[in-house]
């Protein structure tokens, strides 16, 4: 980095969906690479209108405020948190407790990921591979690819 820059805490959504917040059904937030992902998927499925996607980069402390605004953008919508890691290994039961808080308890937030898993990795491409289509198809449409 350069001197006089900085991490951003979160970083909103900034395509289609931003131009029309009316219009916007799912807000997605995740963290880290999973981003990429995500919003490859959104663009295969024709969703650049109706999903967005935030990405939280400072976990903790916890940016209530820049969420709060986020989630305000799009009060229509259902709320996820997406990630790459098993739920039990990712940031998700860190991040729950806090969406909740900045929801004020007027929305219900749902996991979008991997499902517990006693080790860091599958060791086995195909599952590794089908885990992530799962995590997308549910990050997008709410449902698991087959």
């Amino acid at each position: 980095m350069k001197e006089g820059t900085e991490f951003q805490r979160v970083l909103p959504e900034v395509g289609p969906a931003a131009a029309n917040p009316s219009g916007v059904t799912r807000v997605v937030f995740c963290s880290g690479k999973v981003y990429y992902d995500l919003v490859a998927e959104r663009t295969k499925r024709g969703l650049d209108e109706t999903v967005a996607i935030a990405r939280v980069e400072q976990i903790a402390p916890f940016p209530y405020d820049l969420v709060k605004a986020e989630l305000d953008r799009y009060p229509g919508a259902s709320v996820l948190w997406a990630q790459e890691e098993h739920k039990n290994g990712g940031p998700w039961s860190y991040v729950a407790p806090r969406f909740a808080t900045a929801m004020g308890g007027a929305r219900h937030m749902r996991y979008a990921g991997r499902p517990v898993s006693p080790s860091t990795a599958t060791g086995n491409k195909r599952t590794h591979t089908r885990e992530l289509e799962n995590l997308l198809a549910d990050a997008m449409v709410g449902e698991a690819a087959e």
